[in-house]
């Protein structure tokens, strides 16, 4: 009980840390695939925070990009809008593993038509400005290899970090960009095979794949609303947070904006069945009750479905599994199906050996992960749809809230059963305490220190007849 205690309160306060982590971060968009070999995919990741500059009376977008490279070779790039055409591109190019550490070139370029991106001039950027902040490399991988042994190096990975604000980027004069959508469009490219003589901001870019995906390139839509920062101050560089592939943005126009309809059926369906039904089904078990057990089958069946048909939405409105709720919820759907077998296997195995088995313990322990885990994905489902920090850390209260009720309760529930049993010892089974178990009684899922007495039926199979552990070996 204790271990489940110290479990518990250290995983309410990883949950109470990553809302807190998570709630005040920037937009954020990547593309996860590169590997070291010849067809790796395109690797980026694009970190956006927007502020309302009040000397200006516009908004200022900050921008990061991290490019991981394991050559000299290609490009990447993302712009505004929905295509190239009156498009706002940052271009990334170089070596990383140049003997004379230079670098990364960022390319700032548009386009008027499907041709040849130009630098962008002063006449070109209408009443916005633009500055880069930051563009270094940053090795991955390190090898034992001299600094000068270049091609010694080239099985690492680099990643070039790059940092760039516009200044009243509303007032960009091509493609719309505005502070308040909730779907702004922005677009990305990448070419993998071009060889440069030089890295100058200028040089002639070869053409990406036609194709669109991880061929050459693609279209996503952000949030923009979400990143306006509420500080009085600029804002520092977007951090790019690891292993997370989108943060208000979607593949899809409102792919996962709150305002989609199947989003709200789908959040409510997982937030009842790990906010409300599971832990009804848990406090139902312990309740004492001689319908104890019909109570609780019957709650987390219905927690299940919920489980399972907001499970189906979700995989169904993500197209594809590739962020860290994703994952979870996968795990969580896989979990559900699991705990419902082996509290099936328990039950039956009960009734014939009267002791918890292998089923029983890994119905209680996977009980305890499958609602754990529950809760994290609350907390990371309300962060992919964009709720904003209030939100969040309401939600991380109120889980940590059921957490301790729970562990709570569990205590109250074994504390007050070892106490009858103590009484029913020295008062014999005529005491008004004496525990008076139900064939309910033989499903139930004790808690790790409530099995030193189980019930078992008489030769007669109607009496419940208490024994010892000892007994029962």
């Amino acid at each position: 009980m204790r271990q489940f205690f110290e479990f518990c309160l250290r995983t309410v306060t990883a949950i109470v840390l990553l809302a807190s982590w998570a709630g005040g971060e920037s937009v954020q968009y990547c593309r996860f695939g590169h590997e070291d070999k010849p067809d790796a995919t395109v690797n980026f990741c694009l970190g956006i925070t927007t502020y309302y500059n009040v000397s200006s009376e516009s908004h200022d977008i900050y921008t990061s990009m991290h490019v991981t490279r394991s050559s000299a070779l290609g490009w990447t790039a993302v712009g505004t809008g929905s295509m190239m055409a009156g498009s706002l591109m940052f271009i990334i190019y170089g070596d990383p593993f140049s003997s004379e550490h230079e670098a990364p070139t960022v390319s700032i370029r548009t386009i008027d038509g499907h041709h040849q991106p130009r630098l962008v001039s002063q006449a070109d950027v209408g009443g916005a400005d633009l500055r880069l902040l930051q563009a270094d490399w940053v090795p991955v991988n390190s090898t034992e290899a001299d600094d000068h042994n270049v091609a010694s190096k080239r099985d690492s990975l680099s990643v070039a970090k790059v940092a760039i604000v516009c200044y009243s980027c509303g007032k960009w004069p091509g493609a719309p960009i505005s502070a308040d959508a909730t779907a702004q469009p922005w677009i990305w490219a990448w070419n993998d095979y071009q060889e440069f003589d030089n890295y100058t901001n200028d040089v002639h870019l070869k053409m990406h794949e036609h194709h669109a995906e991880d061929g050459g390139w693609g279209r996503f839509y952000v949030d923009m609303a979400r990143s306006i920062s509420g500080g009085s101050s600029p804002p520092p560089i977007p951090r790019i947070l690891p292993g997370i592939s989108a943060l208000g943005v979607s593949d899809i126009p409102g792919g996962w904006s709150w305002l989609n309809p199947m989003v709200h059926i789908h959040g409510f369906l997982m937030s009842t069945a790990f906010l409300i039904l599971y832990p009804a089904g848990v406090v139902a078990m312990r309740s004492g009750s001689p319908k104890s057990f019909k109570y609780h089958w019957i709650i987390q069946l219905l927690a299940s479905i919920f489980v399972l048909i907001g499970g189906a939405i979700g995989l169904i409105r993500a197209h594809k599994i590739d962020s860290f709720h994703h994952f979870i919820g996968l795990t969580v759907i896989i979990c559900s199906i699991v705990q419902i077998s082996l509290g099936w296997r328990h039950h039956v195995i009960f009734l014939r050996i009267q002791r918890r088995q292998w089923a029983s313990h890994g119905h209680i322990w996977l009980g305890r992960i499958f609602l754990l885990l529950g809760w994290m994905n609350v907390i990371t489902g309300l962060l992919l749809t964009g709720h904003g920090w209030s939100v969040i850390s309401l939600a991380a209260s109120f889980i940590s809230v059921i957490a301790l009720v729970l562990v709570g309760w569990v205590w109250y529930a074994t504390r007050q059963r070892k106490q009858r049993e103590i009484r029913l010892d020295w008062e014999g089974e005529n005491s008004p305490f004496a525990l008076q178990p139900t064939r309910d009684d033989y499903f139930a899922v004790a808690a790790d220190d409530d099995d030193e007495h189980d019930f078992r039926l008489s030769s007669d199979h109607s009496t419940p007849v208490k024994i010892s552990k000892a007994d029962m070996e």
